[in-house]
């Protein structure tokens, strides 16, 4: 029997200052070519867990017991949020950076790199900015700089979460055929199973810290398919959108927007937003491709960048709102944006919430812990929650639902309701279908730029 790739023995984890472990008594291996996908509650430490995996601890923040070893000669790891993994001013240099460090021959450079950024499904010109590129887009540039290296290990931490449903696809199938044309162990954290079901074999659920279950993909779901939903995990065919509450009647106009034209940045293409009114209590999603201007609206509709074109009004105010002071704005409109981290001004989860707005979105017994210390879906909903607490008139989220299990996920579905049935309103970028349908009264969709 081959030696194991990474292997773990009576291993835990604990960061500096906390009163818990955060990962206890994990015991696995990983062998050679293995697809594992790794799935579990929001918050339960699957990405602590990959990150060790990764061989990514650092020691000076954490306390590690027991055995955790890893004979992988090359990792390649991809993280939640793209923003915090491009380093470089164009697309080329970023894909460069690692390509050149993984061949020998400097003349196979450039086809690595081309064979890199076929494979994830990239299709901007190769000197673009990396700066001008959408959430999705960052992350099919992440995923062709790990498949650069062509590891023997490959990481991947939600990889799909921000793409629109044919990307998800695209990036599915670069990894499919990048595994099956090479020898490497595949590690996949991702809430939906289903995505990823012919690509995997084994699956690890994580929850509260330790492994609750472990074994084939398809057998596992066969026989603890009750356990599963249970944990909260995204179980294949379980779950059904349920219909938006109905719009109150006679609502007031909060927000209008006539002949709005938005673009990401100078040199970024634009893209023509139909006319909205947005009424109290009611939800509007916007929804379209990766790259096709969604951010980039919610983000003149909140007040946070100039329109290329266009106006913006909010109700009784004569200000533009991108020119409207932030303590003015602040009142009216509430923003969460794509990485949520960039909004968090606190050194506590305690001081960011209040208590009963974090309880809501099922964020208990966190009040001492660091913000930045959170998974990716309970700093997303700690965002929420904090937005929530300014009791704003509109607000505007950029992809809730990333990183949600079934349970915290129906936990903000049920806030947001009751956000709109006190009057509030809501709009929202998502490809988060499931959420479109069961919450959105009306769905504007972004096409083709001008």
């Amino acid at each position: 029997m081959s030696r194991s790739l990474v292997s773990f023995k009576s291993w835990s984890l604990a960061f500096n200052g906390s009163d818990f472990e955060t990962l206890r008594d994990i015991t696995f291996k990983i062998a050679p070519g293995e697809r594992i996908l790794i799935t579990g509650p929001s918050g339960g430490g699957k990405s602590t867990l990959v990150r060790a995996i990764a061989g990514l601890v650092d020691s000076s923040s954490v306390q590690e017991y027991g055995t955790r070893v890893n004979r992988a000669k090359s990792v390649a790891y991809v993280g939640q949020e793209p923003d915090e993994q491009i380093l470089f001013p164009t697309i080329r240099d970023e894909v460069a950076f690692v390509a050149e460090t993984a061949v020998t021959d400097p003349s196979e450079v450039e086809e690595r790199i081309r064979e890199a950024l076929d494979s994830a499904g990239v299709t901007n010109p190769i000197e673009s900015s990396t700066g001008h590129l959408s959430g999705g887009e960052k992350q099919r540039v992440a995923i062709a700089t790990a498949m650069a290296s062509r590891p023997d290990l490959l990481v991947l931490d939600e990889p799909t979460a921000s793409l629109d449903g044919i990307s998800m696809e695209t990036v599915r199938d670069a990894v499919h055929r990048v595994i099956n044309d090479s020898e490497s162990a595949l590690v996949i954290v991702e809430h939906r199973i289903k995505l990823w079901r012919k690509l995997v074999d084994r699956i690890i659920v994580v929850a509260d810290g330790r492994i609750a279950l472990d074994g084939p993909l398809d057998e596992v779901l066969a026989t603890q398919r009750g356990a599963l939903v249970a944990l909260g995990v995204w179980v294949p065919g379980h779950s059904r959108a349920t219909k938006p509450k109905a719009r109150q009647r006679g609502a007031q106009t909060v927000l209008t927007a006539r002949k709005l034209v938005v673009r990401r940045a100078e040199g970024a293409k634009a893209f023509r937003l139909p006319a909205l009114n947005l009424r109290e209590g009611e939800a509007v999603a916007i929804t379209g491709l990766n790259g096709a201007g969604k951010t980039a609206a919610l983000r003149v509709l909140g007040g946070l960048i100039a329109p290329h074109g266009g106006t913006v009004e909010y109700v009784d105010q004569s200000v533009e709102p991108y020119r409207s002071p932030a303590r003015a704005l602040v009142k009216l409109a509430s923003s969460v944006l794509q990485n949520p981290s960039y909004g968090f001004g606190n050194g506590t989860v305690g001081d960011e919430a209040p208590a009963h707005e974090r309880a809501a979105v099922g964020l208990r017994g966190m009040d001492r812990r660091h913000p930045q210390s959170l998974s990716g879906g309970e700093r997303r909903r700690l965002a929420i929650a904090a937005a929530l607490s300014r009791e704003p008139r509109i607000l505007l989220l950029d992809e809730p639902s990333f990183g949600q299990d079934a349970h915290s996920w129906h936990d903000l579905l049920d806030r947001l309701r009751d956000y709109l049935d006190a009057g509030g309103s809501i709009v929202l970028a998502s490809h988060d279908q499931l959420l479109v349908r069961s919450l959105a009264h009306r769905v504007i969709h972004l096409g083709e730029p001008l």
